[in-house]
């Protein structure tokens, strides 16, 4: 997916509630092309403009698996907290 998509499906899949400006976007996809998380390659899109295809690498995978395991981690943290009574 292409930089300006991955921004569309991030709000898109979040229902607006995440908006990811380009300022923060480009930035970020380059830190995880440094980390070897992800690889870009230029292409076109439909409407023959140039863009850059990002796609996650198998490190990229397996980065995305720890940060799967400790969000479900804090999650259930916050979530005992905010069950306990005050």
């Amino acid at each position: 997916m292409h930089g300006v998509g991955v921004a569309d499906r991030i709000e898109q899949v979040t229902s607006g509630v995440f908006a990811v400006g380009p300022g923060s976007l480009f930035p970020a996809l380059h830190r995880l092309a440094e980390k070897g998380w992800i690889a870009g390659e230029w292409g076109q899109l439909d409407n023959g403009r140039r863009a850059k295809f990002y796609a996650l690498t198998p490190s990229g995978r397996a980065q995305l698996a720890r940060e799967r395991r400790n969000w479900q981690k804090v999650q259930t943290a916050v979530n005992q907290v905010l069950a306990e009574e005050v």
